[in-house]
């Protein structure tokens, strides 16, 4: 006969582990609760730490996003508050520049008006060396520690033409400013096309218009002339190629001149000689445009054609001026759209991080009432297990006789 009797220690073994998986048990039911967490270490679910740590490093990503909007949304608003302060000063000598040329200034009211675009100017520069809470230029580009302009003939820019860059979101990267060059340098002069003058030997009266561009696919982009042969006559000369474009042509003022899609008038009573460029436009710095205007404010006439020549820089730089308000509102407009993109990108990482939040608690969180049943539960067999060891413990062959 076989003995099945099972040894006492191998019972007592039995026991013992029993006890410890119960305590256990316990142990981790009670920190649950305490923590509010059902994984506390990875050991206690190595694949679902794994993703924790996975959402936690995203939730730190999305929160460090938050901070750099912050940081580009106050540099933003700085340049808007720059550029708006810009478009006013630029306003200011528009109107000035209007009053200048209504024709019925003396030369003390146009001294006057001269000396409060000087000093329009002067607080223009000030504006494109903004600085930032922290002493940045805000118009230096990447080189923020550079003063981007200095007053001197001919302008230039001391600035980086690099932009700075902020990550906002996943994917989405904002530019934080806009460099000097492009905000005060780049503006196009003329009608954007091209540009035309009155040349300054001129001796009769003739001011030409701006014009515009009525067939682009006329339109060269290259550099003419049109020359007076006689009050009543004119030739337009292409001075690129040399050729001819129009040969005795009768002027009558007022009258549009086209040739090779372009359009534009010359009023006044030009004198035979008398020559009018058209240039491709450039690009021309607001300061440079707002000197001119003061040099052709200030400017002594003493004759009719120095007159009509004073009016022709005057409407030249008026027409400038609109230009770089233009220009200005423009670059405005784009930093209000960067502005929105970045309140767009704070409440999409908002989303996503409550999105996250939730999948994280889905894993991590523990039912405090499940946890404290389950407590219950295994305190209960512990305390069972704990009884029925004391007994068999106890036991020994003298209970038995």
């Amino acid at each position: 006969m076989i003995n099945s009797r099972v040894p006492s220690s191998f019972t007592a073994s039995r026991f013992t582990a029993d006890l410890m998986r119960q305590q256990n048990a316990v142990s981790t039911a009670q920190e649950q609760i305490s923590s509010g967490k059902q994984i506390n270490r990875p050991s206690d679910a190595p694949a679902e730490s794994a993703h924790l740590i996975t959402m936690r490093e995203t939730i730190s990503r999305l929160g460090q996003y938050d901070d750099n909007s912050t940081v580009a949304e106050s540099q933003l608003a700085l340049e808007e508050g720059a550029l708006n302060g810009s478009i006013n000063v630029l306003g200011r000598i528009r109107e000035l520049a209007l009053r200048a040329n209504n024709g019925s200034m003396d030369e003390i009211s146009l001294g006057a008006i001269n000396s409060e675009i000087s000093l329009a100017l002067e607080e223009l520069y000030t504006q494109s060396n903004s600085r930032d809470s922290f002493g940045n230029f805000i118009f230096s580009g990447s080189s923020i520690g550079q003063q981007p302009f200095v007053q001197a003939a001919p302008e230039t820019y001391f600035g980086s033409d690099s932009n700075t860059n902020m990550e906002v979101s996943l994917g989405r990267t904002i530019q934080t400013g806009d460099t000097g060059s492009d905000v005060f340098m780049r503006i196009r002069n003329g009608n954007g096309d091209f540009v035309t003058n009155a040349a300054p030997t001129n001796t009769g009266t003739g001011v030409i218009t701006e014009g515009d561009v009525i067939d682009s696919s006329q339109f060269t982009g290259e550099n003419y002339q049109i020359n007076f042969t006689s009050p009543t006559a004119y030739d337009i000369v292409n001075t690129d190629t040399g050729n001819a474009v129009a040969t005795a042509q009768p002027y009558n003022q007022g009258t549009s001149i086209t040739a090779d899609g372009m359009t534009l008038t010359i009023s006044g009573d030009p004198a035979a000689g008398d020559s009018f460029s058209i240039a491709p436009s450039q690009n021309q710095d607001i300061f440079t445009s707002v000197s001119n205007l003061i040099d052709s404010i200030g400017r002594t006439t003493a004759t009719a054609s120095e007159s009509a020549q004073a009016q022709s820089d005057l409407d030249t730089g008026i027409n400038d001026l609109d230009n770089a308000l233009d220009h200005l509102n423009t670059i405005r407009s784009r930093v209000g759209t960067r502005l929105s993109s970045i309140d767009s990108s704070r409440n999409e990482n908002s989303n996503i991080t409550l999105q996250i939040e939730r999948v994280k608690s889905s894993i991590e969180d523990v039912d405090i009432a499940e946890a404290v049943t389950r407590l219950q539960d295994h305190a209960n067999s512990l305390e069972i297990l704990q009884a029925t060891f004391a007994r068999t413990q106890g036991t020994s062959l003298f209970d038995f006789l």
